[in-house]
This record gives C-alpha cells, sequence and structure tokens, in this order.
C-alpha cells in the first residue's frame, strides 16, 4: 500500500555532507558519480534512512532494519509502501521508477543484537563527539543521539573504512536502555579478503548499531604500450576515423591507439566524460547520440570517407525489465542501423562489437538484443558500407566496476593476441 514519498535535493546532499564529513565524491563529483555503477551521483545511505523517518515521523522505536538494494539519485521520487503491519512490526520497501530501491522494518520490540562483539578487527575507530560539534548538525530528521551517530557512521565508511567506492549494503539500528559510551566507538571485521563484505558495530550512548559494507574497487585499467604491430597498422590507415563514445571503455583504448597516427583526422564523440587531448588532427564533439543523431551525420559528410566505430553505451542502473530492452533496442540496433544507412551514401566503414554471452545458453536482456541487432545488420540490403561485426568477451573497462577484481585482458591484448580480430578491427579483411 503506497503510504508517501520524498525525494534528496543536491542541495542537501552537499549540506549533509559538510555536517557529517562523508564527502565521499561519489555523492558529490558528476564525473565520478557517472563513472560509478549507478551513472549518476547518489544521495549518502544514511541522509535517505534519515529523510525516511521524517517523512514517516518514526522518532519512537527500539529496532530499525534497513537493506539496500540500488542507489538514490537525486530529485528522484522516492515512494513508500508499507508492505505488512504488525502490532508492534511495520514492514516497508522504497521504490523508485518501479524498482524497490530498499527494504526497512521498524519495530517497537526490544530485540537483542547479533554481534556482541568482533572477536578480531580489521579496522576500529573512535570519534570523540564535541558539544560544539552536536549543536551543528541538523536534528529535524531523529533523536539528537541517533542523529549524531548516523552522520558518524557515514563519516567512517565513506572516508575512514572501507572508503572510496565503499557502499553500505544494510544497517540495523538497536535502541538499548542503558548508556553505552559517550564516544562514538566503530570496529570492523573483513571475514574474508577474498570477500570484500565487511561487519561492522557502532555504539553511542544508548544505540548500538551494526551495519554491513562492501569495498568496490575502482578497476584501473592500464593500458600498455602498443606492440609495433598494431602501430605499423595505424600508420597505415588512410581514412579519416569516427570514434563514437570514445571518453571510456573500448572507445576510449581505441582512441589512444588511434592518436599515434598523425595523418588523418580523427573525430572523437563524448557525452558526459569530456575527452581533454589536443591535437592537430584531433576534433572532438560532445554528442547526445540518444538525442541528436544528426550531429553525427553531419560528421558523416563533412569528413567522409571515415571509418567508424560504435562504442555508445547507455545507463542503465534502476531500469525496469521493459525499459530496459527498450533503451538496449535504442543503442544497440536502432542508432546504429541509422548510421549505417545514412553512411550508405559516402565511403564508410562500420565497426560493431557484439558480445560472447550470446554464445551462452540463458540470453540475459542485453545478449538477446545484441543477437537481434547482429540478425538485423546482416540482413541490411544494397550496403555499400562494409560492416564488421565482432563478438567481444568481457575485458577491463572503467564501467568494470566489480565487487571483486578480475584478470581480463583490455581491448588491445585481444588485438595482438589475434590475427582474425586484428583484421577485423582495422578492416583487413576481405
Amino acid at each position: 500500500m503506497y503510504i508517501s514519498s520524498f525525494s534528496i535535493k543536491e542541495t542537501e546532499g552537499l549540506l549533509f555532507a559538510k555536517q557529517s564529513g562523508d564527502d565521499n565524491l561519489i555523492h558529490l563529483s558528476d564525473s565520478v558519480g557517472y563513472n560509478s555503477i549507478y551513472g549518476e551521483k547518489i544521495a549518502h545511505g544514511v541522509l535517505v534512512i534519515l529523510k525516511f523517518l521524517k517523512t514517516l515521523n518514526e522518532k519512537n522505536f527500539y529496532n530499525l532494519k534497513i537493506q539496500f538494494r540500488s542507489g538514490f539519485k537525486y530529485n528522484s521520487k522516492i515512494n513508500i509502501f508499507r508492505v505488512k503491519n504488525k502490532r508492534k512490526e511495520k514492514f516497508y520497501k522504497l521504490v523508485v521508477d518501479n524498482f524497490v530501491c530498499a527494504n526497512i522494518e521498524i519495530s517497537n520490540l526490544q530485540k537483542n543484537n547479533l554481534i556482541n562483539s568482533l572477536a578480531k578487527t580489521t579496522f576500529k575507530k573512535k570519534y570523540s563527539v564535541l558539544e560544539s560539534k552536536v549543536k551543528k548538525l541538523n536534528k529535524n530528521y531523529v533523536s539528537e543521539k541517533l542523529n549524531v551517530a548516523l552522520k558518524y557512521l557515514s563519516k567512517y565508511v565513506g572516508k575512514a573504512y572501507p572508503g572510496k567506492n565503499s557502499l553500505i549494503t544494510e544497517i540495523e539500528i538497536f535502541k538499548k536502555d542503558i548508556n553505552l559510551s559517550n564516544n562514538i566507538l566503530i570496529s570492523s571485521l573483513l571475514k574474508d579478503k577474498r570477500l570484500p563484505i565487511i561487519d561492522n558495530r557502532l555504539t553511542y550512548k544508548n544505540y548500538y548499531i551494526e551495519f554491513k559494507t562492501l569495498i568496490r574497487p575502482s578497476l584501473k585499467v592500464k593500458l600498455h604500450k602498443p606492440s609495433k604491430k598494431i602501430l605499423k597498422t595505424i600508420h597505415s590507415l588512410k581514412n579519416n576515423i569516427l570514434i563514437l563514445g570514445g571518453s571510456s571503455g573500448i572507445g576510449y583504448d581505441m582512441f589512444k591507439l588511434f592518436l599515434n597516427n598523425q595523418k588523418v583526422k580523427i573525430i572523437c564523440t563524448y557525452y558526459k566524460n569530456k575527452v581533454t587531448q589536443k591535437k592537430k588532427n584531433l576534433i572532438v564533439k560532445k554528442i547526445d547520440i540518444e538525442k541528436n543523431i544528426n550531429l553525427v551525420f553531419n560528421v558523416i559528410k563533412k569528413y567522409s570517407p571515415l571509418d567508424i566505430y560504435y562504442f555508445p553505451t547507455p545507463r542503465i542502473q534502476n531500469k525496469p525489465s521493459n525499459s530496459l530492452i527498450k533503451l538496449y533496442k535504442k543503442y544497440y540496433i536502432n542508432l546504429p542501423i541509422e548510421i549505417i544507412n545514412f553512411a550508405n551514401k559516402y565511403k564508410s566503414n562500420f565497426f560493431y562489437p557484439s558480445t560472447t554471452f550470446i554464445e551462452e545458453k540463458k540470453l540475459s536482456p542485453y545478449a538477446k538484443v545484441k543477437l537481434m541487432a547482429e540478425n538485423k545488420i546482416k540482413k541490411l540490403k544494397k550496403l555499400k558500407v562494409k560492416v564488421n561485426l565482432i563478438r567481444i568477451q568481457q575485458i577491463n573497462t572503467k564501467q568494470n566496476l566489480l565487487l571483486t577484481k578480475h584478470n581480463l585482458p583490455n581491448f588491445r591484448s585481444l588485438i595482438e593476441s589475434s590475427k582474425k580480430i586484428h583484421n577485423i578491427v582495422f578492416f583487413k579483411n576481405k
């Protein structure tokens, strides 16, 4: 049953960052947010809890448990639904665009905390709470003591441990009838180094808080120096080069390779991640391909003949399955086919990356759309454009913000290791 709704403005996130000390860039920086798994900046998890409690005027409870399933973007309408209601327990879910982002349980029953003590600690921190600091904190949401505890919790996760790129997955609050500590005491245990799950506990005044966090490392892509073979091929290219979506991922790898050729025009498009390199033969254009494909057509018309490389990718976080399929079809079928059909008037080559996930027994929505794209492109008639399709395995890109680090090759490694891939990428195949 729908109860109410709220939203979190960016100004609220900025104020919370100043008050709590949790100025993790995932909450404040457009570029960091764009390159995260969410595709945008997200609100502090603690701020979501505080706004929820304020919206429902929930103040008198002994136990609260929230499980986060996803991040909450600023200015999104967050709908509160009551799932079920018992005498002293209430169950809610927070929904954004038909996607459940969090589950919440509130109880007036005194429950025993699960972790009495951590036998070992990976990290621990003590904060001395100053009265001058407490007075500056916004106390409009919950009780002063809980407000202090939660804001220091946010600071600890975002800045102390695990810090950058960390996620809060679960928080459970226990209210006690005894005074536990006048200082904020937090201890953490990373149970298994192979898994990034961390158990944490916090004590302050009459509140005991257990919470789980995840270490989500940024995948640093190290692009090794191109081989002599690749450089020789790059220098031999005579067509101008258009890289659509060249600011990250495979597109960025190819863009860096093509910069070694000073004889042809290199046109690189981006939307959010600005391309900062400057060279005489380099032309950089900001294009939202979804809204203004005509700008791409203008480039093809002006700089023909062209080798066109198609790497645009949509942001998919929190998209319902129907909307996700629709978005995939637009980016991976409709847009590339429009470009191929327009380029048919000119002397162009078109490179289209597909995925090896198509070879799996059970296809994901992404793989299904890529397979549809392959079939539709192959059926295009009277093509003067040379279209090279290639199925690419999972590789290292900045978008690959995985829970654990994997040993994956980057794209130029695949080109170097396979003559077939090399020839397809550079249109050397007959």
